[in-house]
This record gives C-alpha cells, structure tokens and sequence, in this order.
C-alpha cells in the first residue's frame, strides 16, 4: 500500500469511534479487522476477553457552565451528587501506564471532600486519560478534568458533580489470523501484534500501527505468518495477557506494533516524526546493530536493555524469542485532540512501514 492508502487506514479506525474496550466502537473496529484480514487472504478467528467494565453516567457543572470529564475508571462505584470537592493538578506524564498517579490518588482520597477533580497538566492544556486495571481502587470518587480549566476551576464559586459509577459483565475482542503459509504446517509463525483499545479514537496512538499491522502481513505472505490484535489495551492490557494464557502457538519471532509507531509532527521545516518513539528489541551483537541501523531512519531511539520493554511487551516478552517492540507517544497522546491530521501523514506512514519490514527481515534472519 502507498502511504496515502495507509493514511486512509488510519483515518477509518479513527471514525469507527471512541475505541474503550467492551464498547459497541470496540465490536465494530474488531469486525472491521476481521473484514479487512479476511480481503488479504488471511483466516480468521475471535477470541472474547470477558472483563468487568467502568459504566457511568455523570456530569460535572462549574458556575453554571459544563466542564469536560472523565471518571477516573475503578477508583470508585456508587452514587454521588455533590459540591464538596476539591481541585489538584496533576502530571500524569502521558497517562500510558498503569500507577502512574497513585500518588495523587492516594492524596486526593486523604483530603477529606466528598469527590477529588485532577486537572491533567498538558502543554496545550488538554484532559489526559490514564490507563487503569480493572480492580476497584481507593473508594474515593476521582474526575479527571482538563489541565487547561484548573484556574477556573479552582476559583469557581461552585462545583457540582454527579457521578453514578458501576461495574457489568462485558467482553472486548481479541482478533487472530493466520496466513495461507502458517496453514497446513508444522513451522513456527512470525508473529505481528498490535492493540486495537484506546481512551479515544487514537488515529496515532492505535490507529498508525493498525495500518502497519496490516501492511506487514502484506509485505510478509511469502512466509507463515501469525496476526493477534488485541482488545484491553487501557485495562492493563488484559488482552494480550488472556491470549498469551490460551494460546496454542509457540512462535519464532515477534514484532509488536504499540503506541504512535508512526506519529509525526509539525516543525518549522515541515513534518518528522516525533522523537519520542523507540525500539526494543532483544537482538544482540550483530544482529541488534544492523537492527539499530535499520530503525533509525525513523527517528527511534533503540534499546537493547530488555527491562525497557513497555506496553503488551512487557507480557510478550516472557515468549522468550526475538522480538521488536515499537511504541512510544505524542504530543496528543491519550487526548481527543489524536486525530489523523494532528498525529500523521502519508510519508510518515510509507517510511515507517519500510523501516519495520527492514527491521524485521534482520530480526528473522
């Protein structure tokens, strides 16, 4: 695919929805995969993830003026209407890893008021959702408010929330393909992953390596060839972990395909992509330099020190065989301001697309 075709990859998983897992946008974007592995020749199958999902409804109103929001998911269930709150800001550093808050968690739960709203600080003000597991966590009902509206919030006269929060039975999706190479044969499969879940429509963020995925079981048919896209991503990747429990393929390789793989950005000399990628991969000698010298076209950082692995490889890893893993950020990072125009482009797409099946043509060698 050109880098245009790519780009309109990535702007289809961004207008399927908010992609939350258990969510009817995280239904439709598994069947959407289904569809698109199926048109390249792959055979498909479905696992459902069973998992207890955050419901809420909720409103929040500062001086007569509705504020943007976000409950803070398995922090607290109940009912609460209240104007007993009190206002903190808050780094969340991206907000890609679970327990980055806990700190101003617990302080916001020892404050005494009846709700706690973190304003999630953010160079350009925006509300950052942070990845949560699935247990319940302090008791105290958490609101995450853009970092932008603090000030307002802080000098506002009145703050009424609502929030009424439980937990349902719902499942999200982990979507498995094998290619016409894979079938019929006894060899271990090249292993190409990446997370379909997300706080927000995640053109960047999910979307740029959706359409990676799917290029590189294109550029790779002529060898057996293992697709898993996993659901639950934002829940501590309980997606991953559940496929990784019940799988029935031992494979050779992997290539995980995480967070941003080709998220870009605007410069005075036009659009590069963002440095705040890297690569992970367990390769040594040789075989980790070349590696290194096939990635860094793309601007990522590459680490050969395997406790750095992030994300769903942080459980692949524990296959114990080689592997890359890419992800990192963006400036719109978990914000709903990650949309195809704002976090990519079509040359930033084609060139990561060559640099990945570079990479992982060293790799399995």
């Amino acid at each position: 695919m050109d880098g245009q075709t790519l780009f309109g990859i990535v702007e289809r998983y961004h207008g399927l929805g908010i992609h939350q897992s258990g969510t009817a946008v995280d239904i439709a974007t598994a069947r959407w995969l289904v569809t698109e592995l199926e048109t390249r020749g792959m055979s498909t199958s479905r696992q459902s993830v069973p998992f207890d999902r955050y419901a809420y409804e909720s409103s929040l109103v500062a001086d007569g003026e509705a504020v943007d929001h976000l409950p803070l998911f398995y922090e607290w269930v109940g009912e609460v209407e209240t104007t007993d709150v009190d206002v903190r800001l808050v780094d969340t550093r991206g907000g890609g890893s679970v327990g980055l808050i806990d700190a101003a968690i617990a302080e916001a739960a020892s404050s005494g008021r009846a709700a706690s709203l973190l304003a999630t600080d953010h160079p350009n003000g925006s509300l950052v959702a942070v990845n949560r597991s699935t247990g319940l966590g302090s008791g105290h009902p958490v609101v995450l408010v853009a970092g932008r509206d603090h000030d307002r919030l802080a000098e506002a006269a009145e703050i009424r929330l609502r929030l009424q929060a439980t937990t349902e039975r719902a499942a999200t999706t982990n979507v498995i393909a094998r290619n016409s190479a894979a079938l019929g044969t006894d060899d271990q499969p090249l292993l190409f992953t990446t997370p379909l879940t997300g706080w927000v429509r995640a053109a960047g963020e999910r979307g740029t390596g959706v359409a990676i995925f799917l290029e590189m079981i294109e550029r790779f048919s002529d060898v057996p060839v293992l697709a898993v896209a996993c659901g639950g991503h934002e829940l501590d990747h309980l997606g991953v972990h559940h496929w990784l429990g019940t799988r029935d393929d031992e494979p050779a390789a992997v290539v995980h395909l995480g967070a941003s793989v080709a998220v870009d950005q605007a410069t005075p000399d036009g659009r590069v992509l963002a440095p705040t990628r890297f690569g992970v991969t367990n390769a040594g000698g040789d075989k980790g330099d070349a590696m290194r010298a096939a990635l860094t076209p793309g601007r990522l950082t590459v680490r050969t020190d395997t406790d750095q692995w992030v994300g769903e490889s942080e459980t692949l890893q524990l296959l114990d065989v080689p592997m890359l893993s890419i992800a990192g950020g963006g400036i719109d990072f978990h914000t709903h301001d990650d949309t195809p125009e704002r976090a990519t482009s079509p040359a930033a797409l084609s060139l990561m697309a060559d640099i990945v099946e570079a990479a992982t043509r060293i790799l399995i060698t």
